[in-house]
């Protein structure tokens, strides 16, 4: 194994690793009924992307690229 494919693995691990304290962390800090928070942390994760980017065309062929690499999973 060279080091790119080691380090993209520890990148991967690191990052489910993230999404898993965040479900946890998610579960017990966020009311499932106050769709209102839900919608304010969208926006929130909106704001960080720079004025920029959100001006920029959507460009969607990288996920239609990568619908179409992970259909062989189903």
């Amino acid at each position: 194994m060279n080091k790119q494919s080691t380090y993209q693995k520890r990148l991967i691990y690191k990052r489910l690793h993230s999404l898993e304290r965040f479900n946890e962390w998610e579960k017990n800090h966020i009311d499932k009924n106050e769709e209102y928070q839900r919608l304010a942390a969208v926006f929130g994760i909106y704001d960080l992307i720079p004025e920029k980017a959100r001006q920029r065309e959507v460009n969607v062929n990288g996920i239609m690229k990568m619908r179409k690499a992970l259909s062989c999973l189903k």
